[in-house]
Order: structure tokens, then sequence, then C-alpha cells
């Protein structure tokens, strides 16, 4: 009889995989909006008002004296800070995104995610029991493009599921936890063996929890960025009044 055909979740994958894009796209897009609407309107009133009794009288006589004057000025400084915020409302809004399409994948693989990057790792350390102590990331035994092969059928390989299967192998630092499970294992009293289901879920459990902080969206960094913004911009009105 034929072989059957293994059981894959495409239509799901990819309704996923289109839901955690419009879920970074939406992300970069709040963060470009913000760059324009609040950087750039605050970064233009700012150098509008750069004319003003705020700058050194040297600043208003031209020349190279004018040059150094303005160089020495605080008011350069604060229109510096005014322009550098600009890119950075952009790239919180891309953290934003890109854990909002990280939540999307959580919500609907994040359990099975955890599990087979688990046993994928689980075999390369018990086939590897040597090179424990000189492995610093999970990177170092468990290639990203293999996971993502290994996962296509169940998960599919689009970009969110890439971004994804990388930064938890590059976050995950390897050497702690199989340290830590050694320790667990000798407080057992136990030796690992092969196909060990406790380290499988040991590894499962600490990829789920890093899966959920990746989930979790900076808004706090965006309030602080925002916050900043605001006693930049103050100190430049002061500064120029």
């Amino acid at each position: 009889m034929p072989a059957a055909a293994p059981v894959t979740d495409s239509p799901s994958a990819l309704r996923v995989g289109l839901s955690a894009g419009k879920s970074l796209l939406g992300g970069l897009m709040l963060g470009i909006a913000l760059a324009v609407v609040l950087g750039c309107t605050t970064a233009v009133f700012y150098f509008l008002r750069l004319n003003g009794p705020g700058m050194p009288a040297a600043a208003h006589a031209g020349g190279a004296g004018a040059v150094i004057a303005l160089l020495a000025s605080p008011s350069l400084i604060v229109a510096l800070l005014l322009v550098f915020i600009i890119p950075a409302y952009v790239m919180v809004g891309l953290m934003i995104g890109r854990a909002r399409a990280t939540g999307k994948l959580v919500a609907r693989y994040g359990q099975g995610l955890a599990q087979r990057l688990a046993e994928m790792l689980a075999q390369r350390v018990e086939s590897m029991p040597r090179a424990h102590k000189a492995l610093h990331k999970t990177a170092d035994l468990l290639s990203a493009s293999a996971a993502v092969e290994h996962l296509k059928p169940w998960a599919g390989d689009g970009k969110a599921v890439q971004w994804v299967v990388r930064t938890v192998l590059n976050r995950l630092p390897l050497a702690d936890l199989v340290e830590e499970w050694s320790h667990t294992r000798a407080e057992w009293g136990t030796e690992a063996a092969k196909g060990d289901p406790a380290l499988r879920a040991f590894l499962a459990e600490k990829i789920q929890g890093l899966l959920q902080d990746m989930a979790e969206p900076p808004w706090t960094l965006l309030w602080i960025l925002m916050a900043v913004h605001l006693v930049v911009l103050g100190v430049g009105i002061w500064l120029t009044a």
C-alpha cells in the first residue's frame, strides 16, 4: 500500500503568517507615523526657533564665528537629539510589530513550537555530551535553517517563522541550561539517558518562556521614548525662549 501523506497545516500556517505579517507592518507603520507626526514636526518646529534670542549673539553675526558659536551652543545638542529621536520611533515601532507578530505565532504554535525545538535540541545535546561546556548559544548546536526546514510542514517557513526561530536559537543560553539540567539530574541522583522526556520537557519550558517574553510588545519603551522626547523639546524651547 502507498505510504500515507504527512499531515500538514499549510492553510492555517498561511493564515497565521499573513496575520503575523500584518502585525509586523502595523507596528512599522505606527513607528513611521510617530516619527513623522511627533519626531519630524517637533524637529522642524525647533529648527525654526534657532534664529530666536536663545542663540548666542555670535551665531547671528555670520562667518566662522557664527559656525563656532553654533557648534558650541546647547541648542545644537538639543536639535541633534530631536533628529536622532525620529529613527528611534521607527525602531521601536518595528520592535512592537515584531512582538505582535510573534504573539500571533505563539498563540497558534507556541506549545508545539517549543516542543519541536526542544526535541531537536535534546537529540543534539544527547549526541554531543563532551561539547556541552564549549557551547554558549543554541545556534552553535542547531542552525536556524535546519530548524525552519524541520518546522516547515507544520508551521510554514515565512519570514515571521524564520525570525522567531532564529531569535530563539540566538537568545537561548544553551550552556547555562545544560549546566542547570546537569545539577538537577545530580540532585535527583539519576543519569541522563537517550530520549529522556524530562530533558525535553525542561527545554520546552525554557523555550516557551522565551517565546512569551518575545511576544510582549515594548510599550513601556515607547512611553519612555515619548517622555524623553517631551523633555528634550521642553529644554530646547527653554533655551530658545
